[in-house]
């Protein structure tokens, strides 16, 4: 569709703002075991790590937030969640009171395979309900509209700090 005039760029902003809500309210909570995406995500992490680091207690909670590119605050409240579950326990160093381990349980261990496989299918899927050509395109402009939306806020937040300086 080729803007033609104000009315036209106005309708594109209000459909760019729908679609991203109703990505946003799409949960990926895939499986019957109650696990969010980011607990999902979170134990993922800590299977790669453990399977990259034989011999490893585990991550420490500050390389998963960082991982996960989240506030070590927001992975304490995930984590505690996540150990409610009986996902995760979370242990000591013992060469470093001031740093603390996590490590899967066996149910999380489990609870992971299941999902991972869910998750598997149902991305094999989408890329076949769609077509190996749209995902392709699909991908490519969500990472040019996120490059963009990045660059945007970016210089938002400058002009804003600049602002506040003055």
């Amino acid at each position: 569709m080729i803007m033609t005039n104000e009315a036209d760029g106005k309708y594109l902003q209000s459909e760019l703002v729908k679609v991203i809500r109703r990505m946003r309210k799409i949960k990926l909570n895939v499986s019957s075991e109650r696990l969010m995406y980011t607990e999902y995500n979170a134990l993922e992490l800590i299977r790669r790590y453990t399977q990259e680091h034989p011999g490893a207690p585990g991550i420490y909670v500050s390389e998963l937030a960082g991982s996960m590119d989240i506030a070590p605050s927001a992975a304490s409240r995930l984590l505690n969640t996540m150990e409610g579950k009986k996902l995760i326990t979370r242990e000591v160093d013992a060469g470093d009171r001031r740093n603390t381990f996590v490590c899967m349980t066996p149910q999380g261990e489990e609870i992971l395979h299941r999902t991972a496989r869910v998750m598997e299918d149902m991305r094999g899927r989408l890329v076949e309900r769609m077509g190996y050509e749209d995902i392709t395109k699909l991908i490519e402009l969500w990472n040019k509209l996120a490059g963009i939306m990045e660059e945007e806020l970016s210089g938002i937040w400058e002009q804003q700090k600049n602002e506040r300086e003055d």
